[in-house]
């Protein structure tokens, strides 16, 4: 059985977007994580990579071809 759901609240209830295979009045224990905190983590490694990149960025020495080169068709 699937552990993960998402959903939103409404007017203070959880109301999930799909349902869920439990008898009625089943007990459950729940954890509840706001979506946008759970993805903040992932922005802040991603800010922290592109200032990594500006600051130390790569080059690695090879040829550089043209958008005209890139897109040649024979």
């Amino acid at each position: 059985m699937k552990t993960a759901f998402t959903g939103q609240v409404i007017g203070g209830a959880l109301k999930l977007d799909e349902p869920i295979e439990l008898a009625d009045t089943s007990r459950v224990y729940v954890t509840v994580v706001p979506i946008e905190s759970a993805n903040s983590g992932w922005a802040k490694a991603l800010d922290g990579l592109e200032q990594l990149h500006r600051e130390r960025p790569i080059d690695s020495g090879g040829l550089r071809f043209s958008r005209e080169e890139l897109h040649e068709r024979r």
